[in-house]
């Protein structure tokens, strides 16, 4: 039995890059909202990446955290970033090291969609739950998730994640270095989010009630996606024009071509005219010089008669 497939390293959140973007942003998003349920209790953060999760579920107050990585190199990564808050152990999502009923709430974030084995990391999450225990999920497919999670937990709330953008106003001159309640109102007209990311909370009995939660992104990615936008923009327009001056070329090529065309066939057609017209006077020429030899043969032919009818009248004469 193989390992079930995990993020690449590379799409793992990393808590040392100096991006705080959108993405960034969303993954942290998730487990700050898990961490609601995680006080006092033991957790699994399956599919834990470099550690960064784990961390915030611990510095919510659980009893315990472990982290299951998908390497021996992801379980180090994690262990020299968050070793001090909680346990990490290399493992297979589909044959999960534990007993039964080893922990009170089972995080699962980012393994479940590149799985084609979501069947076997189910039952082997439900397994390590204790009677009461919970399962917090993330996936994008809300229908599939929510069947698959009610054919084996008692209760079953599914939540969506969405990714806005946002204008926040802070008293003061920079915003709260952390957590802040604030009043979160949509503009009317704002369009539906395409492909929201299902999160999931799954109860063996009852499952935990969690708050809506908001994750604020550094506004610098608004700005670089408006200047992707516009560099986009002109790079199209540079292509356009460039189209347009191709096809412009390509039609003053194309009169050409028919000029030259025409030229060719009016030479073709002169010089069919003057081959028509040499052939003509070749068989004028032809004609008058059959008429000239045929005047001269008769010539020939009187004189040689002349010459026979004179010998004949002397042969004539000597005999007499």
């Amino acid at each position: 039995m193989g390992p079930i497939e995990q993020p690449a390293a590379s799409e793992r959140f990393d808590p040392d890059s100096p991006s705080t973007g959108l993405i960034d942003a969303a993954r942290v998003a998730r487990y700050w909202w898990a961490a609601q349920a995680v006080s006092g209790k033991e957790v699994l953060d399956a599919g834990c990446g470099v550690g960064q999760g784990a961390r915030i579920l611990a510095e919510a107050g659980a009893k315990r955290v472990t982290g299951l990585a998908d390497s021996q190199d992801a379980q180090s990564e994690a262990v020299r970033r968050a070793g001090d808050v909680a346990a990490f152990v290399a493992g297979n999502l589909a044959a999960l090291p534990f007993a039964p009923a080893s922990f009170d709430i089972a995080v699962c974030f980012d393994a479940i969609d590149p799985s084609d084995r979501r069947s076997e990391l189910l039952d082997e999450l439900h397994r390590v739950l204790r009677e009461d225990g919970s399962l917090l999920l993330a996936s994008s497919s809300p229908e599939r998730l929510e069947r698959e999670l009610a054919s084996r937990f008692a209760t079953v709330a599914l939540y969506s994640q969405h990714a806005r953008l946002a204008s926040a106003i802070f008293a003061g001159d920079s915003p709260p270095d952390g957590e802040a309640t604030l009043a979160v109102r949509a503009i009317s007209s704002l369009a539906p989010a395409q492909a929201p990311v299902t999160l999931a909370v799954a109860g063996k009995r009852e499952a935990p009630a969690l708050a809506d939660l908001v994750a604020l992104a550094d506004p610098f990615e608004a700005r670089s996606w408006e200047d992707r936008v516009e560099r986009a923009r002109r790079e199209t327009d540079e292509t356009l024009l460039r189209v347009e001056q191709a096809r412009e070329r390509e039609r003053h090529v194309s009169a050409e071509r028919d000029l030259v065309a025409r030229r060719l066939v009016e030479v073709e057609q002169a010089r069919a005219r003057s081959l028509a017209a040499q052939e003509q006077e070749v068989s004028r020429g032809a004609e008058s010089s059959g008429r000239a030899a045929a005047v001269l043969a008769l010539a020939t032919t009187s004189r040689r008669m002349n010459a026979l009818r004179s010998a004949a009248k002397t042969l004539l004469g000597l005999r007499r």
